[in-house]
């Protein structure tokens, strides 16, 4: 197999190096000319990202399009003598203008004036733009967001929260990219500030450039740094529910010439949090009914810092190298839990259990990723080399007492100890060639991660958990090709990927080869995108797959109490999806349909445990889906903006309406042995509001909820509501930069409850309570500058499941 990879690593070189060559001698020059010119606002401010396109005269005909960049500027090149310039953005009045050189082009907003309400079509606004659906940010009220997962938590599709992941509704986890580079980190998301940014792309289903194994891409574009010399930002954020935490984070920029370099220190300790359960799982024995009643009340305070840097070097404006470094260490992180559980048979009482269970978490993580981004002719190459290796132990402690009715109580404790690391390398390279008035894309990718995974205890009653000690060699190797091309106002892009990977097991140094995997796959996308009138429209299919985590498919079984064992399952199968979505943008109206067909889904199952008589004692495990079932998403959005005048005082409301519905029919054994159809529509809802009020104060006021319906094997039983309030100031400290102030609180009721049962074998049902948290956030900026880093990191997907 090394060799059978290390041959197809020449034959993939030698192909880069072959198509490189007929590429360059494809290059051909023609007589032309150059035409252009520089696009700004009313204000005088230059406008990024606004369509231009040639039409030839007499008949219109479409010649060329173009994009201004972040200085507004653009260039056509043609070998047209006399045309005209159309120049449209979204929020403004389209123009036609005689095409020349050195254009100076004044956009104007487009307002409709309704009484004392102003409505304009400001931005932001979303639109098709290529393979996904853009957001603008910049000039507009999502910069006052906060940090970038705030802004992004405000983007109708789009679920975010600090310090955690970003899903894209419909699709699942999504892989976020920030001017190219792949976020290995999501906690970057809430040290970065929304004024940053530029402008935001969703993809909801991306081309074939990314890995099959990719839900969803959201591609973050800062704006354009100004200026040379030293800059520094300081962000200090603390936050109480059942306790406080508090985190600072400071980033120091150094620019002159080509030469970026960026330094940051991350610490903070975390503890506001505090996880509430109640849960009853019931299932039967023969003809009895087992409940058991639990209670679980756990808490988490850990401590870590995280210094990193980052350097990028721009030899001109067709090359760029860089490197990114990492270093996160949690030198604590413990965890203390109380779990309670009351077992009945037919409803009788029949023992208690009493547990008390301690961990504590270390580890330490190096992330590396350097990168080449450059042009020869009109061949880009886009190369990226990436590390990942991290060591983590959880020793943890189990005390339990357990009281049968009747008799006296019986004390065990569990030692335990899980030791885990990665080393994982990976490598991209992809070439980017015009061909036929379009774009060619070919290019490959190759990891490889060790991985092992070590778990022992002590106990003082004999119990059915063995030690393990596994380890996972996995390679992965693609390659793919992609076309796009704008024909008139119609984009199409379709890709190829082709992905072979081989995963050996072994558990205490013997390859266990029934649950090894050696298997390759092709996976299609195709993606279309026009205006219809004033309507864009984005229609988009891909075939996919999402491998289980590495925790997912260990051997250990780890004790949690007297009743429950927890084990991963190393014969998982991935799973497959076919998704369709359709996305359609009028003005400030948005509507997406996204359908997929969902092959040996994913899931959390509770079972017997195997080889025990004792019907009490339970299994929780993953597992796949019984059955392929569909799911069909549909999201409709608005985003208007309105100035009010109320006595005399000039008001700007920027208000988002959003409704999510969710159709599935998903199949899901019982507790009583049926098979029931999981097909209850669910909705949810939200109304985000920003007002921006005189003095440079912000205040949003927000609710959002759901009703009961089905969500894969869970259905939501009771509806659920949530109010956030936060205000927002500014100050400008003059020579000392600008000092922004955050404060907020969230679930102002205590509303955020979930209640739902989670089919199974075993039918668990749960209910977790909720109480508001209070957020002050302090930002300084000092003479600020923007990260110019262009690495796009490999490997993303195979780190993800880490």
């Amino acid at each position: 197999m090394i060799k059978m990879i290390n041959d197809m690593k020449r034959v993939n070189l030698r192909f880069a190096v072959l198509m490189a060559a007929m590429m360059m001698t494809m290059m051909t020059s023609a007589k032309t000319q150059d035409w252009g010119g520089r696009v700004i606002d009313e204000k005088g401010d230059p406008m990024p990202y606004v369509n231009v396109v040639l039409l030839s005269l007499p008949d219109s005909a479409f010649v060329e399009g173009a994009m201004t960049d972040e200085q507004g500027a653009f260039k056509i090149v043609t070998n047209v003598n006399n045309g005209v310039f159309k120049v449209s953005s979204v929020g403004y009045q389209t123009l036609y203008i005689n095409a020349g050189e050195g254009l100076t082009i004044q956009m104007k907003e487009d307002t409709q004036i309704l009484g004392e309400v102003v409505v304009k079509s400001l931005l932001p606004k979303t639109h098709a733009k290529g393979d996904a659906m853009r957001t603008t940010v910049a000039g507009t009220i999502l910069e006052k967001a906060g940090t970038v997962s705030d802004a992004l938590s405000k983007i109708p599709s789009l679920e975010a929260e600090r310090d955690g992941g970003v899903k894209v509704l419909g699709r699942g986890d999504a892989e976020v990219y920030i001017n190219g580079r792949r976020v290995q980190d999501v906690k970057e998301l809430s040290r970065l500030r929304s004024d940053q940014i530029q402008h935001v792309d969703v993809v909801q289903n991306p081309g074939a450039r990314y890995a099959a194994s990719t839900k969803a891409v959201v591609r973050i574009t800062l704006k354009k740094a100004q200026g040379e010399g030293i800059s520094f930002q300081d962000n200090l954020s603390g936050m109480y529910q059942y306790g406080h935490t508090l985190t600072n984070n400071l980033d120091v920029n150094y620019r002159i010439g080509g030469l970026d370099i960026t330094a940051s220190l991350w610490a903070g300790r975390f503890g506001h949090t505090k996880s509430l359960q109640e849960n009853t799982l019931t299932y039967y024995a023969g003809p009895d009914k087992i409940e058991g009643v639990s209670t679980q009340e756990s808490k988490s305070i850990w401590k870590g810092w995280s210094p990193q840097l980052q350097v990028n070097y721009m030899l001109d404006e067709n090359h760029s190298f860089g490197a990114f470094y990492k270093y996160d260490r949690h030198p604590s992180g413990e965890f203390n839990s109380r779990f309670y559980t009351d077992s009945y048979e037919n409803s009788i009482f029949k023992e208690r259990s009493e547990s008390h269970i301690i961990q504590d978490d270390k580890f330490v993580k190096h992330i590396f990723n350097a990168y080449y981004n450059g042009k020869v002719g009109q061949l880009s190459i886009d190369l990226n080399i990436d590390g990942l290796f991290d060591d983590t132990q959880s020793p943890g402690n189990t005390h339990e007492v357990t009281t049968e009715k009747g008799e006296s109580p019986v004390n065990r404790s569990i030692e335990s100890n899980t030791i885990s690391s990665n080393n994982f390398w990976a490598s991209k390279l992809i070439f980017g060639y015009p061909v036929w008035k379009g774009n060619l894309s070919l290019g490959g990718e190759y990891s490889y991660n060790h991985r092992t995974d070590a778990y022992d205890f002590m106990a003082t009653d004999a119990v059915p958990v063995k030690t393990t000690d596994t380890e996972i060699n996995e390679k992965s190797a693609a390659a793919f090709a992609e076309y796009g091309r704008q024909f008139g106002k119609v984009f199409a892009q379709v890709g190829l990927r082709y992905e072979h990977l081989t995963n050996d097991y072994f558990n205490f140094g013997k390859k266990e080869d029934e649950v090894c995997r050696d298997y390759g796959d092709w996976f299609p996308t195709v993606v279309i995108s026009a205006p219809i009138g004033k309507v864009q429209l984005s229609l988009s299919y891909r075939r996919d797959i999402e491998r289980p985590p590495y925790a997912n498919l260990t051997s250990s079984t780890v004790y949690i109490n007297r009743y429950t064992y927890q084990s991963g399952n190393p014969y998982l199968k991935p799973t497959y999806t076919h998704s369709v979505v359709l996305n359609t943008a009028y003005k400030w109206m948005n509507l997406t349909l996204n359908y997929g067909r969902i092959k040996d889904a994913l899931t959390m199952s509770t079972e017997p445990y195997p080889g025990s008589t004792d019907p009490f004692i339970s299994l929780v495990r993953p597992i796949n889906s019984q059955e392929d079932y569909d799911r069909l998403t549909v999201i409709a959005s608005a985003r208007p903006n309105f100035q009010l005048s109320i006595l005399n005082c000039q008001l700007k409301w920027h208000p988002t309406w959003a409704v999510v519905a969710m159709f599935q029919n998903y199949k899901s054994p019982t507790a009583t042995g049926e098979v029931i159809t999981l097909s209850r529509p669910w909705f949810s809802g939200s109304w985000r509001n920003t007002i921006e009020l005189p003095h440079a104060f912000r205040l949003s006021a927000d609710v959002e909820g759901a009703i009961k319906g089905d969500y894969n094997n869970f259905r939501i039983t009771k509806p659920r509501i949530v109010g956030s309030l936060e205000l927002q100031k500014d100050f400008h400290l003059r020579h000392l930069g600008q000092l922004t102030v955050d404060l907020r609180c969230i679930d102002l009721f205590n509303s955020n409850k979930t209640d739902a049962i989670l089919f199974g074998y075993r039918d668990l049902t749960v209910h977790n309570p909720a109480r508001r948290t209070f957020l002050l956030d302090l930002t300084w900026k000092f003479n600020e500058a923007r990260s110019k880093y262009r690495g796009s990191g490999a490997g993303s997907k195979q780190k993800a499941r880490m």
